[in-house]
């Protein structure tokens, strides 16, 4: 027969279907249709009409199903284990990914601060904090980029203050930034150990500059030079023409001045020096070849004029020698030493100029008998025409009687 509810076939003598589970309608008269299974019956009866179970009868039994779909009771730990894997995992690839961002977040913000970006740096070191929280490395970094952040800004303060010229304080501030990044090895510290040297070489021209108006001596204003070249700083230009000016200055005036007293080796040496720190000139140039040509000059007239004493002298009679000078007021003065005094006065007679009078004499006895000769210049070395001079020379041990004869008088005509 067959199972009235799932229509599976059964044993004659069954009770209960082996399938379902449920009470078999044995004993219950069947029509034609008694032997088919239910399905087959409610294929030929209405929809409506189609037998329910009784629910009366529907007692649960313990049954022993021997066919149909059985559930393993291991598969439920094996799906909570492979959702707890998946969640480990999840959290995993999570934590992972946070770790990543802040990892980069940290190398980025190292790189901006040893560019100088502090305030980016700073930035990203806080997201790499909200990230990670308990991120060591970039706390620690944080600090430093900070304090770096403000030597810089002072640092900053220093270069204002030199370029308002306030060289008192920003010597003060620029030592202690110096003895501050001195104890810092670290390299984020480096860019701002540069800017502090800048800024103390910028200092250091600055005061050399502030010096240059008490310096008036060649020598001195060179070893300034020396000084400001060694330093780094862009004023440094600037100062460095401002002393090679002054060098060059007071070179030409120096140079000047020797050259109107006809010093021409000394104002050559005066103006060798302003080249050597000036090399190319042009008016230390120009007053080079200005002295070459004022000396050769002086020179050929100087000869000139010594050439035509020389043929004065030549075709001068030796009586003539006094033709240009007269001598008058002779005086002989013997002290009870033995010291003969001789004066006179001499007068220019010419028509020119003359200088380095020299009166040339002799001196006889009371028998006329020669004793010695001698001479004395004139005082002033120069006469105009016109113009008197005076002499006077001195000869010692003569206690006898001495005759003073002035034997001639030399000179040079301008």
């Amino acid at each position: 027969m067959y199972c009235n509810h799932c229509g599976a076939r059964q044993p004659a003598d069954a009770a209960f279907c082996s399938s379902c589970g449920m009470r078999l309608n044995a004993a219950e008269p069947r029509e034609e249709t008694a032997g088919l299974p239910v399905s087959a019956q409610l294929a030929k009866r209405p929809i409506h009409e189609a037998a329910e179970p009784n629910k009366s009868e529907m007692t649960a039994v313990p049954v022993k199903r021997k066919g149909g779909f059985r559930h393993p009771m291991w598969i439920i730990p094996v799906l909570l284990l492979g959702i707890g894997a998946g969640g480990v995992y999840m959290l995993y690839e999570r934590e992972t990914d946070i770790n990543e961002q802040a990892s980069a977040l940290h190398q980025e913000a190292g790189k901006l601060a040893l560019d100088g970006k502090y305030d980016e740096a700073l930035a990203k070191l806080r997201q790499a904090g909200k990230l990670r929280p308990e991120f060591a490395a970039a706390e620690t970094d944080r600090a430093l980029v900070e304090t770096a952040q403000r030597v810089h800004q002072k640092l900053n303060t220093v270069a204002s203050q030199l370029k308002q010229n306030k060289l008192e304080p920003a010597e003060k501030s620029l030592g202690v930034l110096e003895a501050s990044l001195n104890k810092r090895p670290e390299p984020l510290f480096n860019r701002e150990k540069a800017a502090a040297a800048d800024n103390r070489d910028r200092l250091s021209v600055l005061l050399v500059k502030q010096e240059l108006d008490k310096l008036n001596d060649v020598e001195a204003l060179g070893y300034k030079l020396e000084e400001v070249d060694r330093l780094a700083a862009e004023e440094a230009d600037e100062v460095h023409k401002l002393i090679v000016g002054k060098i060059v200055a007071i070179s030409t005036k120096n140079a000047e001045a020797l050259l109107q007293d006809k010093s021409f080796d000394e104002a050559s040496r005066a103006v060798k020096t302003g080249l050597s720190y000036a090399k190319k000139d042009a008016s230390l140039l120009a007053l080079q070849d200005r002295i070459g040509s004022e000396q050769a000059a002086f020179e050929a007239a100087e000869q000139a004029r010594i050439e035509r004493a020389q043929q004065q002298a030549e075709a001068d009679d030796l009586t003539n020698r006094t033709a240009a000078v007269d001598v008058s007021g002779l005086n002989i003065e013997v002290s009870d030493y033995g010291d003969i005094t001789t004066t006179g006065t001499v007068t220019n007679v010419a028509t020119r100029p003359i200088y380095g009078v020299e009166i040339h004499y002799s001196a006889y006895d009371a028998s006329g008998g020669y004793l010695f000769s001698s001479s004395t210049y004139a005082s002033p070395y120069d006469l105009a025409p016109g113009k008197s001079g005076t002499f006077t020379s001195y000869d010692y041990g003569w206690y006898d009687y001495v005759q003073i004869q002035v034997d001639n008088v030399t000179w040079y005509l301008e």
